[in-house]
């Protein structure tokens, strides 16, 4: 990771750079990676759609970023962008919109040097080699599209945008004329490709895997430790999972599960657990390169909303779980990809309709919306402040987060953000655009999630 950390120190942590004049050059330059680079390649990305309102700057996604700034010199790069009803990778801080426009010549070299330079072949004659390198997913340019999830299509005409009746200026942004759109893959957007590591990820995703199963009754679930669970037995640890080792669900060889598929390991051990347990007792890991959630339930049942939370990294919770009539248990995660573990560490006697679940929390109602918006601009900063919402929803508020989106509308790029505490009023944006007019939003959060305040529009001074 010290390519990719080193990459990210270069540069501002600032998501929007002001757009400067670039002198004319003989040819466009093509980035260096900042350490060797193995001769593997990193597996092709799969099509991971955005499913989750998070548009936090992944660190992949940053560090793309700054090499394209280290590449090209200053310009104008999104990540974030406002959530809406529609699908955009930038909603979960997995895309990059490189502002470059095909009506300028020297900024239309630079982005088809790029390119090219991305999707050139190795040197075994395997396409796009840097691509998979830094995990890009697709590509979206100059009206046409590239998935490297399906490389057979090469480069597709995108919204209908080589129509000539789609030729307008104003319709560049939509037709991508007036920048690059890069998508990554979780891998790529967590930073753990061969461009940033030294090390190819050539991890298989796990098979799809189905069961028929009658389901024991009750829900998995999380319970701090095994003196938890009433009249628990404990055994000698005896793993009954590990993808990174290729062990147990009928696993042939080392993978990673894929969020949306599930694996059923078989949990009544021989010898171990006898005949007639209604549950066992798991320590379950996640090793995930996404914030994702991990499921484990009866094999048979519905698949659960993730019980486990299971950030970027690795986290591990102890879970009491019915077993299905064939003995096994289902885990899956629920974004990107991890290496799931588990591990049977007790039982749990009693019939098959031993019930471990626990009743669902009451969801907690959100805070009203933050009230009085003032904004105010001096030296290129946006102060914006506001009081605390009339009513705080179910549980105190944990934070303000206030956004500088460049338009009114849905979906607006954001140029820039702060944070506040529960207890703070107000919050600066600094870095912004002089003449610029932006739209200052405030959202308030408690723990049932984030209310966004009315847009209060805004010329930086």
């Amino acid at each position: 990771m010290s390519g990719m950390r080193a990459l990210v120190a270069a540069t501002s942590a600032a998501l929007v750079v002001a757009l400067v004049g670039v002198p004319a050059q003989a040819a466009a330059p093509v980035p260096a990676a900042a350490i060797p680079l193995p001769v593997e390649l990193d597996i092709p990305a799969f099509y991971e759609a955005q499913t989750i309102c998070d548009p936090t700057p992944r660190p992949g996604a940053t560090a793309l970023q700054n090499l394209l700034l280290a590449t090209y010199g200053p310009a104008t790069i999104y990540i974030p962008r406002t959530c809406t009803s529609s699908t955009s990778e930038h909603f979960d801080g997995r895309a990059v919109d490189w502002m470059r426009s095909v009506r300028v010549p020297a900024e239309k070299e630079m982005a088809d040097a790029f390119l090219a330079w991305l999707l050139a072949p190795a040197a075994d004659g395997t396409p796009h080699a840097m691509a998979r390198r830094l995990g890009i997913m697709y590509i979206i340019w100059d009206s046409r599209m590239i998935r490297m999830y399906d490389p057979g299509r090469g480069w597709t005409e995108y919204n209908n945008c080589l129509d000539p009746a789609r030729s307008a200026p104003s319709l560049d942004n939509t037709c991508h004329r007036n920048h690059v759109h890069l998508s990554m893959s979780w891998d790529g957007a967590a930073g753990l490709t061969s461009f940033w590591t030294g090390t190819a990820q050539t991890q298989p995703y796990c098979p799809t895997m189905t069961s028929r199963a009658t389901p024991g009754t009750g829900d998995g679930l999380v319970v701090a430790d095994l003196s938890a669970v009433p009249g628990a037995v404990p055994v000698t640890p005896t793993v009954i999972l590990d993808t990174g080792a290729g062990a147990g669900a009928g696993l042939t060889g080392r993978c990673r599960s894929l969020a949306g598929r599930s694996l059923y390991p078989s949990a009544a051990v021989a010898g171990l657990v006898p005949a007639g347990v209604g549950a066992v007792v798991l320590q379950v890991t996640s090793s995930s390169n996404a914030p994702a959630a991990l499921s484990v339930w009866s094999s048979g049942a519905p698949r659960p909303p993730g019980q486990v939370a299971s950030p970027i990294g690795t986290t591990t919770a102890t879970v009491v779980v019915p077993l299905a009539s064939d003995g096994s248990v289902g885990l899956g995660t629920s974004l990107g990809a991890a290496n799931l573990s588990a591990t049977v560490i007790g039982y749990a006697p009693g019939s098959s309709s031993f019930a471990v679940s626990a009743p669902a929390p009451a969801p907690i109602a959100r805070p009203s919306k933050p009230r009085s918006i003032k904004v105010k601009s001096t030296r290129r900063a946006v102060t914006t402040r506001w009081k605390a919402p009339s009513r705080p929803g179910g549980a105190e508020v944990t934070g303000y987060r206030v956004e500088a989106l460049t338009s009114a509308r849905r979906g607006a790029a954001v140029a820039g953000s702060c944070s506040a505490a529960p207890a703070a009023r107000s919050c600066t944006i600094k870095g912004l655009k002089k003449g610029r007019k932006y739209w200052m939003s405030v959202s308030v959060a408690n723990p049932g999630g984030a209310t966004w305040a009315a847009r209060k529009k805004v010329r930086v001074r």
